[in-house]
């Protein structure tokens, strides 16, 4: 099957029967061009055409073809203009049409195919603002709407561009939205960056649509995470035009994973002990994976018929939950329960376990260019550094995307193309690492800055982020000084992150590694004194340095051992000369010592790390529960780390001891 091609069901029996679908296969897998091919729009599954004896081909970069695939010549025309009108309604109600004109301005892009000369090679489209229309009308067709206000059909600059690239569904994506899945559970896998969230949102808005009787919970285990999605649901149901009214707490719920024991709507497990009358465990009760494994026995213990809480559950960020909280949420399910993770959250961690127990790999990462994809992955690994840090067996490089083979004693790595950046030029360095001499930190920053603003014209302050991947104290000095600067020299405005925990996309980010998550910027910039070969550090380098959609900058003091930095630049050098990573293959002893590495240094949870400090402080049992709960409440909607909670529970401790 052509990871480039979807068919639709109703369509996929007449390629087959006229013998094209080989022919629309390789043309998709040797141009590495997404193609749909439909009857009629997915978005809009109520309509009926009268002619079935005809085709709609979607490809990127080409017009849109209509395939008579019969000889019925009135037919055919009946049918073009039957999936005209659909397109044209589309377009109204999701408001492209203000961008795109009525369809007479449009019509013209389709071209008609005859079934006896069915090819697709004379189609290509040449002048961008054609094929950003083309590729509007496309996402109108599979579902994969867009904010037609931020796409620039006349963009004639890269970032211009880029920001204009309209998003469309992959071949996965599109089936996963619009076709039934198999069994009690779907389990998603994938990276950061490649719309797990974006998908469970447009299943949960056809469910919701089409199943009015069900009752549907979304749950995840951070709770700013759950409360951004409770906005974030009615805001993506207005985008979409479900015209269905929300019924929150009956038809609809959304929680983070625990709750609190005055409200039985505070949280998923909270709401399930209410549903079945069973108790209700806090911190001073055990662990959050003891008692859904208790919740789990008290439910399997009522007698008689248990009506289900849920008939659908959806499970973000499930690399957050042990197996226990999932199996919770299937046993109080009827339909189905689809789980949504992160495979590569911890670039330290194995992944092929959690793979092999996936339904859908989603492999690619549309938030970032896959050349700064790659060197961010082996900055975090050490991959051109001796010993390596991290190495992936055969199926983790599949599993995550990569093209692997191994010639003349060297490891091949690539990855496919993404459409989003095929407007980058082929010499373009999406990646670029600086050390510094003598420099000041807050003038080389500011020095960069200037640089990038140099090369992109349209450049504006929200555009850029600054991350300083280190945690000593001497950001926070660095931090204030950089924020003077910027004022000064740039007359821009700043959001300090981890003062304000919030984005604001008109002024200049700048963040520690603990406030960055989920966000994507045209520039990032990260900071670190020096390439520490720390786990918990590389893992965040990675994560940092892949934020950006457009450059990456990696900025080094001093005092950086020069021999790395110099086989970086190498490797970085050969990565953009020929479009692929030459890696020394590591030794058998290499690939052994990482093992003791990721264990040694694997992360403990917030419950373990506060259970150890108060086992060496002495700490009673009632401060110990006190300080677990006050410790989860203050890092909740934050990334973090050993040393950042030993430093918070020093003066927590302090201050509770004594009450």
């Amino acid at each position: 099957m052509s990871k480039y091609c979807f068919f639709s069901a109703d369509a996929l029996p007449l390629v087959e029967k006229y013998e094209i679908k080989e022919v629309i296969e390789r043309f998709a897998d040797e141009n590495k061009k997404q193609t749909y091919v439909l009857q009629k729009p997915l978005s809009k599954s109520d309509s009926t055409y009268d002619y079935s004896e005809a085709i709609t081909i979607f490809s990127t970069g080409l017009r849109p073809c209509f395939v008579d695939c019969g000889d019925d010549e009135d037919g055919f025309e009946e049918y073009k203009e039957d999936f005209i009108d659909d397109l044209s309604f589309l377009s109204e109600k999701f408001k492209y049409r203000e961008k795109i004109g009525r369809k007479k301005h449009w019509v013209s892009q389709f071209a008609d195919v005859k079934i006896s000369k069915f090819g697709l090679d004379d189609l290509k489209l040449h002048a961008a603002p054609e094929k950003r229309i083309v590729d509007l009308l496309a996402s109108l067709v599979i579902g994969s709407i867009n904010d037609v206000k931020k796409i620039n059909l006349e963009a004639n600059n890269l970032l211009d561009t880029v920001k204009s690239k309209i998003i469309l569904f992959d071949t996965d994506q599109t089936i996963f939205v619009f076709r039934p899945t198999v069994g009690k559970k779907f389990v998603i896998q994938g990276l950061a960056g490649s719309g797990k969230t974006e998908l469970l949102l447009h299943k949960l808005k056809e469910i919701y649509s089409s199943d009015l009787d069900a009752r549907i919970a979304f749950t995840c285990f951070n709770k700013i995470l759950a409360s951004s999605m409770r906005n974030r649901i009615p805001d993506f149901f207005d985008f979409m035009r479900v015209e269905r009214q929300i019924d929150w707490g009956n038809k609809l719920f959304c929680f983070h994973s625990w709750g609190s024991g005055k409200d039985p709507y505070s949280g998923m497990y909270r709401y399930i002990c209410h549903h079945y009358d069973i108790a209700f465990g806090n911190l001073q009760t055990g662990t959050f994976d003891d008692l859904c494994k208790r919740a789990i026995n008290d439910i399997k213990k009522i007698s008689g018929e248990r009506k289900f809480a849920f008939d659908y559950t959806f499970v973000d960020e499930s690399q957050d939950f042990s197996a226990s909280f999932i199996e919770l949420c299937e046993l109080v399910t009827e339909k189905k329960v689809f789980v949504a993770g992160d495979v590569f959250q911890n670039i330290f961690r194995p992944i092929d376990e959690m793979v092999s127990r996936s339904d859908m790999v989603l492999k690619k990462c549309y938030r970032t260019d896959p050349s700064n994809l790659m060197f961010s992955h082996a900055l975090g690994m050490g991959l051109f550094e001796e010993p390596v840090l991290r190495w992936l067996k055969d199926g983790e490089w599949d599993a995550c995307g990569y093209l692997y083979k191994e010639t003349n004693g060297r490891a091949i790595v690539s990855r496919d193309p993404l459409r989003r950046f095929e407007d980058i030029p082929a010499n373009f360095q999406s990646t670029t690492i600086h050390a510094l001499n003598n420099e000041e930190i807050a003038e080389s920053l500011v020095s960069i800055i200037n640089e990038i603003r140099a090369r992109h014209a349209t450049a504006q302050q929200g555009d850029f982020a600054i991350i300083f991947v280190d945690k000593a104290n001497y950001v926070y000095d660095a931090i204030s000084s950089l924020t003077q600067k910027i004022a000064l020299r740039l007359n821009w405005k700043v959001n300090i992150s981890f003062e304000t925990k919030t984005n604001d996309p008109n002024k200049l980010f700048i963040s520690n590694i603990n406030n960055a998550k989920g966000l994507e910027f045209p520039f990032v910039i990260c900071f670190a004194k020096n390439l520490n070969r720390n786990t918990s550090f590389r893992n965040a380098l990675y994560t940092m340095m892949a934020r950006s959609f457009l450059e990456s900058h990696l900025v080094l003091s001093q005092h950086v051992d020069h021999d790395t930095v110099g086989r970086l630049r190498q490797g970085l050098d050969y990565m953009f000369e020929n479009g692929h990573m030459r890696l020394r293959l590591p030794t058998q002893e290499e690939i052994e010592r990482q093992k003791e590495l990721i264990v040694l240094e694997e992360q403990l949870s917030i419950e373990d790390i506060v259970h150890r400090f108060c086992a060496i402080k002495g700490a009673t049992p009632r401060l110990t529960a006190k300080l677990v709960s006050r410790i989860n409440s203050m890092v909740a909607d934050i990334e973090y780390d050993e040393e950042y909670i030993n430093e918070l529970l020093s003066v927590e401790y302090e201050r509770h001891r004594v009450l």
